[in-house]
């Protein structure tokens, strides 16, 4: 059987441009969250276990290959993205693998930013913070302003809390260095927005954090589930929905639409966080999702 592959893409990202992924996890999903709105599904494996999931050299055989293939020109990408199969931060070859790639493309003219996506559970642990901080750019999840939401939205590994959280991205900020830039991403679910509380509560964590580049995000990408409790594994860089993939997917895949706030919601929803955070962070720098 052909082993899977480590990287994928190039996918369009609505962040982030032409982004080539890859994926320190593997063919087992894996994460300390088990998000409600996860592309992935279902995690099969909710942990906040550091190890090695991946060897290195194996990303960078599957990245010589991909590129000589033709699946990518490394000139065309406008980011190396870290995600995949779970949480990136759990590989403790984490910063291995960047420094293997940079040294990869050394020589190219152009030098592609690595980025990681991160829900900032495992930020507490210096080591994790050092390995994060040999990556471009980080963008950090924060869906919760209150464990309530936490355990409804992101459904944590034990021992992980809003306040875990909160302290480990305090520490990574302290440790970041210049040629690091951090952002946070909301992912906005349609009924805490009818709570009255919950816009200023997050807009509290966000100054406590004082980090001002932000996502708002709404899960407008369907969810597999899994009938069987099989993971499909394509799901970590291609976006399928009802309709897309039938010639493609597995039988024991199946697709469910989650509620997105509306365009509308999305921009009341920057103008009050704006207007919230002004006197703390005036030079915030929002990205809405319906600003593609």
């Amino acid at each position: 059987m052909e082993r899977v592959s480590y990287v994928y893409g190039p996918v369009r990202s609505w962040r982030s441009g032409t982004s080539l992924g890859i994926d320190p996890i593997g063919s087992t999903s894996t994460c300390s969250f088990s998000c409600a709105y996860c592309q992935l599904g279902k995690i099969q494996q909710v942990t906040t276990e550091v190890k090695v999931y991946v060897p290195t050299e194996q990303v960078i055989e599957d990245l010589r290959a991909l590129e000589a293939g033709g699946g990518f020109v490394y000139e065309d990408l406008d980011v190396i993205t870290f995600a995949g199969s779970g949480e990136p931060t759990l590989a403790e070859n984490l910063a291995q693998m960047i420094d293997a790639i940079r040294e990869l493309y050394a020589d190219r003219k152009k030098q592609v930013p690595i980025s990681i996506l991160t829900n900032a559970t495992m930020l507490n642990d210096p080591i994790v913070r050092e390995r994060a901080l040999h990556a471009d750019l980080i963008s950090l999840k924060l869906d919760a302003p209150n464990d309530e939401v936490l355990r409804s939205v992101n459904q944590p590994a034990e021992g992980v809390t809003v306040a875990t959280i909160v302290s480990g991205i305090k520490m990574l900020a302290l440790d970041c260095q210049a040629d690091t830039t951090l952002q946070l991403q909301i992912m906005i679910m349609p009924k805490w927005l009818e709570k009255d509380e919950y816009l200023a509560e997050m807009a509290a964590v966000i100054k406590e954090l004082g980090i001002n580049k932000l996502q708002i995000n709404t899960p407008t990408r369907a969810k597999p589930v899994s009938t069987t409790g099989d993971y499909w594994i394509d799901t970590r860089g291609n976006h399928y929905g009802p309709g897309e993939s039938e010639d493609i997917k597995p039988d024991f895949i199946e697709f469910t639409e989650l509620p997105v706030i509306t365009k509308e919601q999305a921009f009341a929803l920057e103008a009050r966080l704006r207007e919230l955070l002004a006197d703390t962070l005036p030079g915030l720098e929002i990205v809405n999702v319906y600003k593609r």
